[in-house]
């Protein structure tokens, strides 16, 4: 017989700070697989030589392999570090709100950008003694193009939380009304992405001054913020919630 019993405060808190802890562990071992061990801190510029590329691959073969593999096991994080964003946004516009959805379904869809992009470069090093300079180049381009170009799936999970965060009517809100406005302005910042088809050289390659460490860094950024202002804000809830049943 099933046990219907409710999770005490404490244990529904426990929970909601473990998914929260998976922002922070997605941060680190992306970083670390995609950024340091991937070679991807900056990249190859999009308009190196396509055998020179391909000499990348041959070389790195097996660190780059051991890098996306790693990769694609650590994205999965940023889903479930979404969900416990979309817990607290429900504390705010209610159960029946759609942004809390919007945001969960965009923390997925963002998840299946990294690991499709990421298999296309593994797959690049997988058999890359066995593939034409011009097949790596495909395999390496479409990754690139597939994870920068989709941005607005990432970008509608994050207007989502700052239309809900910025409509909190406390006096102090869960997430700092600023981190809000940031949130907007690395989506205008994600914009320019959509120009990368159009250049080989230049600020706006997936390697560039804007495309990179514009786009790209400030995503980071914020992320990086927002991970920690979880933790405050589910603290906070905890207290309010556990103030308003005494």
């Amino acid at each position: 017989m099933p046990n219907n019993t409710p999770l005490s405060i404490k244990q529904r808190y426990a929970l909601l700070r473990t998914c929260a802890w998976a922002g922070p562990i997605f941060l680190a071992g992306y970083v670390l697989s995609w950024g340091v061990m991937g070679m991807n801190i900056p990249p190859l510029p999009a308009g190196i030589d396509v055998n020179a590329l391909h000499a990348h691959y041959l070389e790195h073969s097996y660190r780059l392999r051991g890098a996306f593999v790693l990769s694609v096991f650590f994205i999965p994080f940023y889903f479930a570090f979404s969900s416990a964003v979309s817990r607290v946004m429900q504390r705010i516009e209610g159960a029946d709100g759609p942004m809390a959805i919007v945001e969960q379904l965009g923390g997925a869809t963002t998840t299946v950008v990294g690991m499709v992009a990421g298999i296309c470069w593994l797959t690049a090093a997988y058999r890359v003694s066995e593939f034409t300079p011009a097949q790596v180049r495909g395999l390496h381009d479409f990754g690139w193009l597939f994870f920068d170009t989709t941005y607005m799936v990432t970008g509608l999970q994050m207007l989502a939380m700052s239309n809900v965060f910025l409509r909190d009517p406390r006096s102090e809100p869960l997430i700092p009304r600023w981190l809000s406005w940031y949130a907007i302005f690395v989506v205008l910042a994600f914009l320019p992405l959509s120009l990368m088809p159009f250049f080989y050289e230049g600020a706006f390659t997936w390697a560039g001054t804007f495309c990179y460490w514009v786009s790209l860094g400030s995503w980071f950024v914020w992320l990086t913020l927002l991970s920690w202002y979880m933790f405050v804000a589910i603290n906070r809830l905890e207290e309010e919630e556990r103030t308003s049943q005494t």
